[in-house]
């Protein structure tokens, strides 16, 4: 029984920071119809900031640093995808994205060189929460995530803004006739989103350890868990982003032995699970079939 929970509370984390980087793309989708898939590596750039301002000596340097790159890979972000969504070429958009992120992943390689770096020093804190147990990063993550769900959750489907992201790229005419200034709009989304990306960053490098390309899995992941939830349901990107995290967690350490399934099949569970479910709902998991006459 504690096995089975330790599963639950490890996918938890993981699932958590799946969240985090889906939750960036979705806003980022929901007002420029482009999927920003280079994310993942500016959570990375974000998590060597943060490691490079603790070299110096300061954990307020750490966060600062993190924050500056965060927010200016945010804002050349925008600079560089903008053209497409005014020229509707999202999918040239994503392939430039692709090319963004694995730009940013060899600048680092150059830079800091492709060895594993550390931001907590030695053996990571543990909390025990009834035999159960979480690192202290883990349970930031837990924590923050949990706020961030919630709010997105409320922004995005209770209030105002939600309504306006939503329609930014779906109906810009009707925007612009309200007065609303849609450039600001995409502008800040693209930086929001990099800074969340880079709080994942952080948090998930603090949980295990700094690698240029740490970001790749997580965002492949991210990716298919907003196609798999629903590209303009939020309660559905949440819920995805667990369920490829928890379901190969299981099969991975309760399949027969014979099977011999490592963490090395992850990434072949999470496509498998995306294609069944995709299959069935390919409008995301939430969506309803809808008869065609």
């Amino acid at each position: 029984m504690d096995f089975f929970l330790q599963i639950i509370a490890n996918s938890l984390v993981l699932g958590t920071q799946v969240f985090f980087l889906a939750l960036a793309l979705y806003l980022i989708k929901a007002v420029s119809k482009i999927e920003h898939v280079a994310l993942g590596a500016i959570a990375t750039a974000c998590g060597y900031g943060f490691y490079q301002g603790l070299q110096m000596g300061s954990n307020i340097m750490a966060i600062i640093i993190s924050g500056l790159v965060a927010i200016t890979l945010g804002y050349i972000s925008f600079l560089i995808l903008e053209k497409f969504y005014k020229n509707k070429e999202p999918l040239l958009g994503l392939i430039v994205s692709l090319s963004m992120g694995l730009l940013i992943e060899a600048m680092i390689a150059i830079i800091f060189k492709s060895s594993s770096k550390s931001l907590i020093e030695g053996i990571l804190p543990i909390v025990d929460f009834m035999g159960v147990k979480f690192t202290l990063p883990g349970v930031y993550t837990l924590l923050i995530g949990l706020v961030l769900a919630l709010t997105a959750f409320l922004l995005v489907n209770k209030t105002p803004i939600g309504r306006t992201l939503r329609s930014v790229s779906e109906n810009s005419s009707l925007v612009s006739s309200l007065g609303i200034n849609q450039l600001k709009i995409r502008k800040s989304v693209y930086i929001i989103s990099s800074i969340i990306a880079g709080i994942v960053g952080v948090l998930a490098a603090m949980n295990t350890s700094l690698t240029p390309n740490m970001g790749f899995n997580l965002t492949i992941t991210a990716f298919i868990a907003l196609f798999v939830g629903g590209s303009s349901d939020i309660k559905g990107t949440i819920m995805a982003s667990f369920l490829l995290t928890l379901i190969p967690e299981f099969l991975i350490n309760y399949a027969p032995s014979s099977f011999e399934f490592t963490n090395s099949y992850r990434m072949f569970f999470v496509f498998g699970l995306a294609l069944i479910i995709l299959s069935f709902k390919p409008r995301g998991i939430f969506s309803k079939n809808i008869r065609q006459s």
